[in-house]
C-alpha cells in the first residue's frame, strides 16, 4: 500500500526530534586504535557518477530493461553507480546532456567537443571539487573552524572501443586533499564525523585498476589499487552524507582499505541468477601491520603502490566478502547484503596501555536499503530507508557492534525536484577491554541531518548539521555532546 507523501513529511521530522532528546548525553570516545596513521581509516566514497555505460552493441552484458539515466546498463554497472559515496569515485559518467553552462552536467561543459570525442573513443574524464567549511559548536573539545577540501579527477577507459577488447576497463583517480587545521583537534570522534577528512595534505594517484567481465554481466574481475568502500559495505545510494557511518560499518573504521588509505587488490563480482549479487575481496592489509620485534608500523597503501601487496609484504591482508538479494516490489527497489571480513597477519591492537599485536579483528556486517517513493523510475529521485549493521570480535577490535539507520528524500520539495534532504542516526559500541579503548564499554552516538541544494547540475550546496554524543577521549574533560555544523560545496568538472 502506498504511503501518503505528507504524513511521512510529518513522522520524519517527528522522529528526528524525538531521537535528539533521546540521545543527548555526556560520554568519552576511544581513541582509534591505528597510530600507523594519525586517525582511523575513513570511508571512500563527490557524486553518484555511474560506471562508464558498456557499447550498446555488447548484447553479451547490455538488458534493455535496465536502461539507466537513458543509457542500457547491466545490472551490476547500476549497482555500482549507487553505491559510491562523495570521497570514493568508481568510475566516470559519460552523461553531456543540457547546453552549457547551467544545464550542464560538468561544469567545463564540452570542452569544444573535446570532451565528446575522447567519449566516442572510449576515454571519458570527469573531476570533482569539495569544499567543507567546518564550524565545531558547543560542546566540543575546542570549539573552533576547519576547512577540508578533495579534489578528484578520474579517467575510465573502455577497451572495446578503444583496443576493441570486450568487456575491459581501465579506470585512474588521482585526489588531492589537504584542511587548514587538524579535524580531531576540534572533535576527535571514533567513526569520523567528516568523510572527506583525509588526516593530512597528500596528493597521489589513489586508485589505478583494470576491471574485466569473464560472463557478461554475470562476473567480474577487478585487479590493482582500489577503493574498498566503493563495492562494499555501502549501505545509502546517495553521497550527501558528511558522517563516515553513512557509509561503513563501524566494526570497519580501522581495518578496510578505503579513503585515504586504498590499497592493492583483487575483486571477484558475480551475478550468479537474477537478483542475487555475491563478491568478495582481497587486499593488502599492510596499513594495519605492526613488527612485533621493533613495533615499526606497516606500509602506508595509500600513498604506495601495488609492491607491498605483490612482493613486499609481511603477510598482512584483509578479506571482505558479502551477497544478498536484490528485489523490486511496485516499483520500489530494494536490497539486503551479508558480509564477512577479517584481517590476517600481526596487526597492530594498540590502545592507550600501550603497543600490542596479535591476530586481525574478525567480524560480521549486514545492511539493506529500500524506497518507498521513487518519482522518478529512471534516476533516484523518492524517499529511500537504509540501514547497517555490524559485530566483531570485542577482544580484537575497539568496536564491539554497531548499528546506522538513515533516510533521504531527493525531490521532497515539488519545485525543487533535484534537491535531497536527508536524516542520519548511528550508534557504536565499544569493547569492555580496556587495551583497545580509552572508555570501555561506552558508546558513541551521532545524529546528522542536511539539505543538498542543486544550484545547477554541477555545483551544490549543502548546509548540514552533527550531534556526537561523545566529542573527547580524554575521561576527566567530561565533555557533553558537540554540536559540528558544515557547509559543504561541491562542483563537479
Amino acid at each position: 500500500m502506498e504511503l501518503n507523501k505528507h504524513t511521512v513529511q510529518l513522522f520524519a521530522v517527528f522522529i528526528f526530534f524525538v531521537t535528539i532528546a533521546a540521545h543527548a548525553q555526556t560520554a568519552i570516545a576511544p581513541q582509534p586504535n591505528n597510530p600507523s596513521s594519525e586517525a582511523s581509516k575513513l570511508p571512500a566514497n563527490a557524486d553518484t557518477h555511474a560506471q562508464t555505460p558498456a557499447p550498446a552493441e555488447h548484447k553479451t552484458h547490455l538488458r534493455a530493461d535496465l536502461d539507466h539515466d537513458g543509457v542500457p546498463e547491466s545490472q551490476l554497472q547500476i549497482e555500482k553507480s549507487e553505491n559510491i559515496g562523495p570521497q570514493s569515485e568508481g568510475a566516470a559518467d559519460e552523461k553531456l546532456s543540457g547546453p552549457w553552462p547551467w544545464e550542464q552536467n560538468a561544469m567545463l561543459g564540452d570542452l569544444f567537443g573535446a570532451r565528446s570525442d575522447l567519449q566516442n573513443a572510449g576515454i571519458t574524464f570527469q573531476g570533482s571539487a569539495t569544499l567543507d567549511f567546518i564550524n565545531a559548536l558547543n560542546g566540543a573539545p575546542v570549539n573552533g573552524f576547519s576547512m577540508a577540501s578533495l579534489i578528484d579527477a578520474n579517467l575510465s577507459v573502455n577497451t572495446q572501443k578503444l583496443f576493441g577488447l570486450q568487456g575491459g576497463e581501465v579506470f585512474l583517480d588521482f585526489q588531492s586533499a589537504a584542511q587548514t587545521r587538524q579535524l580531531n583537534e576540534l572533535v576527535p570522534d571514533y567513526w569520523g564525523f567528516d568523510a572527506i577528512n583525509s588526516y593530512g595534505s597528500f596528493t597521489e594517484l589513489s586508485q589505478y585498476w583494470y576491471q574485466q567481465e569473464i560472463i557478461g554481466d554475470r562476473l567480474m574481475v577487478k585487479f590493482g589499487k582500489i577503493d574498498a568502500n566503493v563495492d562494499f559495505a555501502v549501505p545509502c545510494t546517495g553521497t550527501n552524507f558528511v558522517n563516515s557511518a553513512a557509509y561503513f560499518p563501524g566494526a570497519l573504521v580501522v581495518n578496510m582499505p578505503t579513503y585515504p588509505l586504498q590499497a592493492g587488490g583483487v575483486e571477484i563480482v558475480t551475478k550468479p541468477f537474477e537478483n542475487f549479487d555475491a563478491r568478495f575481496g582481497f587486499f593488502d592489509g599492510s596499513n594495519n601491520y605492526i613488527n612485533p620485534r621493533t613495533g615499526a608500523p606497516g606500509t602506508n597503501t595509500g600513498n604506495s603502490g601495488l609492491g607491498s601487496f605483490l612482493w613486499d609484504n609481511p603477510g598482512s591482508y584483509f578479506l571482505i566478502a558479502e551477497a544478498g538479494p536484490d528485489w523490486t516490489v511496485s516499483g520500489h527497489k530494494g536490497k539486503f547484503r551479508a558480509g564477512w571480513f577479517e584481517q590476517l597477519g600481526d596487526t597492530n591492537l594498540s590502545g592507550v596501555n600501550g603497543n600490542s599485536v596479535g591476530n586481525g579483528p574478525v567480524g560480521t556486517y549486514a545492511y539493506a536499503n529500500q524506497q518507498l517513493f521513487n518519482e522518478d523510475p529512471d534516476g533516484l529521485q523518492g524517499l529511500e530507508v537504509f540501514g547497517q549493521f555490524s559485530w566483531s570480535d570485542p577482544n580484537q577490535n575497539s568496536t564491539q557492534w554497531s548499528m546506522m539507520l538513515g533516510s533521504q528524500w531527493e525531490g521532497l520539495i515539488d519545485v525543487r525536484p533535484n534537491d535531497t534532504v536527508g536524516l542520519l542516526w548511528a550508534y557504536n559500541q565499544f569493547t569492555e577491554n580496556s587495551a583497545l579503548t580509552t572508555a570501555p564499554g561506552s558508546s558513541e552516538t551521532i545524529l546528522e541531518t542536511f539539505y543538498n541544494v542543486q544550484v545547477t547540475p554541477w555545483f551544490l550546496i549543502q548546509p548540514d548539521m552533527q550531534y556526537i554524543s561523545q566529542p573527547s577521549p580524554i575521561s576527566t574533560q567530561s565533555i557533553p555532546g558537540a554540536f559540528v555544523f558544515t557547509m559543504r560545496l561541491t562542483f563537479i568538472f
